[in-house]
């Protein structure tokens, strides 16, 4: 590894352009769309990157097809003369900033549910894949037609707006990929059977974007390494699927990921989270980058500029794409390039921002990374104030960050020997270990910005008044929530456990565990971890169709290969009726059948969390000006307490 980062930071020609490094925000969707066009939000968050100094940004998939978008109004549509302002805007930011950006274009085939009535799907054949459970129209010629050019008019609107060029989506199940793919594409026509007559769509598409780019601009496929599914294309095949593609002469490079919508286990793991290893797709694109003349970049959990540096020098690949990384972090390169890399602020793998519902992108520790849209920040105050803040939980360690870097000298109390809170005590579960990066980089943070930090310091409500802060910050956090015991708990063996005396003390605990898990969230799921990993009896109750019913499938995916190949049993739909002796008595919610877990030792009893505020009415009484955050204010997730952490921080 390197400090210079020599080769990740050196210009790469693609086509007839040179990018100013090899670093690659790939396609994805900040859910910043207006009206499915790049308005002003999608714009500045584009900027924002390209002011960071990617090298290369792609667009969010695009529909050019109204039988394949993406549906939802907070992706973007190139289907008519509408985009074009948007698209003139878009690069107008980039270029401002030095950058290059791409628009995406792709069509979503059966992998989303986005038919209407008298509008099917469009795929080329009846095959449906298993996220959307929909049959599929099997494409007539002429649609076939109407395609290819539906293409070309997107990628002349695209060339009239002013981008860069074009990134065709032939990966995860999309239409290029569905026809290139036997898995998908079951035809015995022209377009269907042979190898030859399968790459006949996907030429067609880039024959017609190529004539309508011209060729001063770029034109690149993104196709898998591995369809990573019986049926589907192998890595030999793509390999060879490449070499005639690039040998054509009308692509300039290849992005290379993995994985087919059309299979759900695919679909889960093309965005892998922690602790998938950083670069696992890194091998694919060497396989693919040895039988091509192009350059070929790379995606998949790149989050250490030292791990894409390596990827670049060997040879593996000639552009990395580090996307999650810059939606923690959008000033990666400067940082590098400056000598500053210790002071990235680390994706941790959590993939909250891969979450495709509700608003703008999230980030697990960076507070609102689609606020970059905003104005210019708020001026610095007018005086450095005294700020004390309770508590050195997330919440705490980033209101301290926020409130220092804007001048104010601020001090920190936490009562335990070591700041972290229940982050720390998450960090501690096999699944969750990198989350503990989200508390080492603010306790570095704080170092730099001369924060005194006051461990073991347990904060009653006498000791306000001798702190003489200007400014008390509660981030006291959250206890376990007054349950009321399960029935027959007072003559029951039984022990009585809550998820964070787990975590504190894994190895306490032994026998047979049952969780209740009627929290939600990850916190009882990372006690079962813990104890799954010193491979302990484990059964999991919830009354939820699912365990780990609101967690996004890509993050449950491995909670599940953990957990159940450690020999967990769920029990879902099921409620603890009460304990006896040394069994538990459950009983279905549909069934009303009853049934009894015998020989447990310990009851992980997770029914949610209660705020602490013991110290809110004495603080209020101060007459220093008081603000609540995070779990103190009410108990959500970690992206909400340091959104909320920021927005104070940044206020006082």
């Amino acid at each position: 590894m390197t400090e210079t980062f020599e080769h990740l930071l050196s210009p790469l020609t693609v086509g007839a352009k040179r990018l100013r490094n090899r670093v690659l925000i790939s396609a994805h969707v900040p859910r910043l769309a207006e009206d499915n066009l790049p308005g002003a939000a999608y714009v500045a968050y584009h900027r924002a990157r390209a002011r960071g100094g990617a090298g290369l940004q792609i667009t969010g998939a695009t529909a050019v097809h109204p039988s394949g978008t993406l549906g939802t109004a907070y992706s973007l549509q190139n289907l008519d003369e509408r985009i074009v302002p948007g698209y003139a805007s878009l690069a107008e930011a980039v270029h401002a900033e030095g950058g290059t950006i791409l628009a995406q274009l792709a069509h979503s085939a059966a992998t989303l549910n986005v038919s209407a009535p008298g509008r099917p799907l469009w795929a080329p054949s009846p095959v449906q894949s298993e996220l959307a459970r929909e049959t599929p129209l099997a494409m007539t010629s002429g649609q076939i037609a109407e395609m290819v050019e539906a293409h070309r008019a997107a990628a002349d609107r695209v060339r009239r707006g002013g981008l860069d060029g074009v990134e065709l989506l032939g990966a995860f199940g999309f239409l290029i990929g569905a026809f290139l793919s036997p898995l998908s594409n079951t035809r015995q026509d022209d377009f269907g059977g042979s190898l030859e007559n399968r790459l006949r769509f996907a030429r067609a598409v880039i024959g017609a974007v190529r004539d309508a780019l011209g060729a001063d601009l770029i034109l690149g496929l993104r196709i898998p390494g591995d369809e990573g599914v019986e049926g589907g294309l192998t890595p030999a095949d793509l390999r060879e699927i490449a070499r005639r593609l690039a040998s054509d002469g009308q692509l300039d490079y290849l992005n290379v990921i993995y994985g087919t919508n059309y299979n759900r286990m695919g679909r889960m793991r093309h965005w892998g989270p922690t602790p998938l290893p950083q670069g696992v797709f890194v091998p694919l694109a060497a396989n693919i980058k040895q039988a091509v003349d192009i350059p070929v970049f790379v995606a998949g959990r790149v989050t250490d500029p030292a791990f894409a540096e390596a990827v670049i020098r060997d040879g593996k690949a000639d552009m990395v794409a580090m996307t999650r990384a810059h939606i923690a972090d959008p000033e990666i390169v400067a940082k590098i390039r400056d000598g500053r890399a210790g002071d990235i602020r680390p994706c941790v793998g959590a993939n909250v921002c891969i979450n495709l519902t509700g608003g703008p992108l999230r980030c697990f520790h960076h507070a609102e990374p689609a606020r970059d849209r905003t104005a210019a920040p708020a001026p610095r105050p007018a005086r450095s104030k005294r700020v004390a803040v309770i508590g050195g939980g997330i919440a705490g360690l980033e209101t301290a960050r926020a409130a220092a870097k804007r001048g104010h000298r601020v001090t920190l109390y936490d009562a335990a020997d070591e700041v972290g809170g229940r982050l720390g005590l998450w960090a501690t579960a096999p699944l969750s270990r990198e989350f503990e990066k989200a508390v080492a980089w603010r306790r570095r943070q704080l170092e730099q910005l001369q924060v005194r930090v006051e461990r073991r310091r347990r904060i009653a409500p006498a000791d306000l008044p001798g702190l003489e802060a200007e400014v008390i910050v509660l981030a006291t956090g959250s206890r376990p929530s007054d349950a009321v015991p399960p029935d027959g708990a007072e003559d029951s063996v039984i022990r009585i456990a809550t998820p964070d005396e787990v975590l504190g003390a894994p190895g306490a605990f032994s026998g047979h565990t049952v969780l209740r898990d009627g929290g939600g969230g990850r916190t009882g799921l990372a006690a079962a971890e813990a104890l799954a990993a010193r491979e302990l009896p484990l059964t999991i109750v919830t009354t939820d169709f699912l365990v780990g019913e609101g967690i996004d499938p890509v993050v449950r995916t491995p909670i599940y290969e953990h957990l159940l190949g450690a020999g967990a049993v769920f029990r879902p739909g099921e409620k603890i009726e009460r304990l006896a002796g040394d069994r538990i008595v459950l009983s279905n919610l549909f069934s009303r059948a009853r049934t009894e877990l015998a020989d447990v030792a310990t009851l992980i009893d997770w029914r949610g969390r209660d705020s602490e505020q013991a110290l809110l009415a004495a603080a209020e009484q101060s007459g220093a000006e008081v603000h609540v955050v995070g779990d103190a204010l009410a108990p959500r997730s970690v992206a909400f307490a340091v959104a909320e952490a920021t927005k104070v921080g940044e206020a006082i």
